[in-house]
């Protein structure tokens, strides 16, 4: 049954779209203010000079503008457009006025947008007021304030003569346009579009006869504006609260988590070094906090496993002490008794014997804690493998000159990064093994790969032709003072070699294991160690 892959999804991942959130509501909100003003400016703009360009044209079939047509030319309007048209001559002086015919009862021209309309006033809803308090205090406190010198919202009122830069250079031949402050009960903006007028002049020329000026107000902009505004200051807030529950689901999924973590951390052992467990919450989380639990876990794991070590290291040195001290202080009481020469030989032999015996002891015991204390291998360059080998090999030959041993390797040279004692020590111990149960006894070196992406492997293979060892000792055979040798062997020897075996094979982050071997019929013992 295959088990489905869960997405890994990362702390910095969800942290990373919780700010995009955040960060994207008032960005998105200006953006879209922003644009949605401009776009509308530019229509009202477009606007207002088709509809100067509409009256120019009309105006231009004479060679000077008539003060009469152009009034019946307003006033045929009726007032049916929403800007107001005004028509002057080339001197800026004012022949024609929209707002002079304007049928208020059909076509209203409102003068207090807000509040002459259906509309709310900003300042009644409590939402607009809150999310626009930073504009207003920002205005209030750093812009420099606006004179309203103007008792109505439009900027030639009162005036018969124009001469604003706009109109001057719709005089001059040139699109003149203008955006100013209106001023009343509501602040707007008016844009002001002024389109000279051409008439026909003599020898078929044409001469600038004077201007149509068009203005509009921006307040149905700013209605628009507000009631988007609005929306989305409602969207705000709600986004707001959204966020906020984010915010707070991802505090109770980090902090929350890592305050357990914390408790268990400091909960899991007591002042003794005694562990509790070693399972921490959230281990099968797919992130940072489920890395970091399951780093605990085996941490706490490790610790667990080097404490006991040590507590059985200790009692299988006590219980290996025992017997020959024992021996040792029985053999000194008899010593003290009126005894044959003869028999305080056999008595002083047999102190000697267990001496050497508790010497072998301590020496394997040094060299089992030495190698589990260097959690570093010291490693400073690589050594030779195939000739330190076969240098172990010499020396074990001198010792055991009715034992054949055999050497082979599937390459000429291997060089392995790790402490040249070590790896003495390691075939040392697994060579004289195989020679203390057979007289013919095979060693070889190679280099293995990994699997995909994994290094390769220095392997060293030891067979003998001895007696093997049984599928259910395989494991125990490693364990400290363990021996299957017959009891008339096992003088000179501590249980101890493949337990060094195995702890040198440990610290190199290798595997050591024992096999029937197939080429001689006795036991085969596989070192494997990654490069």
């Amino acid at each position: 049954m295959k088990t489905k892959k869960k997405i890994k999804f990362s702390i910095s991942i969800q942290i990373s779209i919780f700010l995009m959130l955040v960060a994207f509501i008032p960005v998105a909100v200006m953006m879209a203010l922003k644009t949605y003003e401009r776009q509308q400016l530019s229509m009202l703009e477009n606007s207002n000079v088709q509809q100067a360009r509409l009256v120019s044209a009309a105006l231009g079939f004479k060679s000077e503008i008539d003060r009469e047509y152009a009034r019946a030319l307003l006033q045929n309007m009726n007032g049916q457009f929403d800007s107001r048209i005004r028509i002057l001559d080339k001197d800026g002086t004012l022949l024609a006025d929209s707002a002079s015919y304007a049928d208020k009862k059909r076509f209203p021209v409102p003068q207090q947008p807000f509040r002459n309309s259906v509309r709310k006033n900003p300042d009644e809803n409590i939402i607009y007021r809150i999310l626009s308090f930073p504009i207003r205090l920002h205005r209030k406190l750093f812009r420099p304030p606006v004179e309203t010198m103007y008792s109505s919202s439009d900027f030639y009122s009162g005036r018969s003569v124009f001469g604003g830069s706009e109109v001057k250079a719709a005089l001059s031949g040139r699109y003149g346009a203008a955006t100013r402050i209106s001023a009343g009960d509501q602040v707007s903006v008016t844009l002001y579009s002024a389109v000279p007028v051409f008439c026909f002049a003599g020898s078929g020329g044409r001469t600038v006869a004077g201007a149509v000026l068009v203005n509009r107000s921006t307040y149905k902009i700013l209605q628009n504006l507000y009631e988007l505004r609005l929306d989305l200051g409602k969207i705000f807030l709600q986004s707001l609260a959204a966020v906020f529950l984010i915010s707070l689901f991802l505090a109770f999924r980090i902090s929350v988590p890592l305050k357990t973590l914390s408790r268990q951390a400091a909960e899991c052992a007591d002042k003794k070094g005694r562990i509790f467990f070693t399972e921490f919450a959230g281990s099968r989380r797919n992130d940072e906090i489920g890395g970091l639990s399951r780093s605990f876990s085996s941490l706490i794991r490790r610790l667990d496993k080097r404490i006991l070590f040590s507590q059985t290291f200790s009692s299988d040195i006590s219980h290996e002490f025992k017997n020959p001290l024992a021996a040792i202080r029985t053999s000194a009481e008899l010593l003290g008794e009126p005894l044959s020469d003869k028999e305080r030989q056999e008595l002083s032999r047999a102190v000697l014997d267990e001496v050497n015996h508790l010497q072998l002891l301590l020496s394997g015991i040094r060299n089992i804690s030495k190698i589990d204390a260097e959690s570093d291998a010291g490693i400073s360059e690589a050594i030779p493998a195939n000739s330190c080998v076969q240098n172990v090999i010499s020396r074990i030959r001198s010792r055991c000159p009715d034992v054949r041993i055999d050497f082979s390797s599937g390459r000429e040279e291997i060089f392995l990064r790790c402490p040249q004692d070590y790896l003495e020590r390691l075939a040392e111990n697994l060579i004289e093994n195989a020679a203390g149960f057979g007289d013919c006894v095979s060693v070889r070196t190679d280099v293995l790969d990994g699997r995909k992406g994994s290094p390769q492997f220095f392997c060293l293979a030891v067979d003998d032709n001895g007696t093997g060892v049984a599928e259910q000792f395989r494991e125990k055979i490693f364990e400290r003072f363990y021996s299957d040798r017959a009891q008339e062997q096992k003088s000179g020897h501590t249980g101890l070699g493949l337990s060094i075996v195995k702890s040198i094979a440990d610290s190199m982050e290798g595997t050591v294991s024992v096999e029937q071997s197939v080429t001689l019929g006795g036991a085969r013992f596989v070192v494997s160690v990654p490069m």
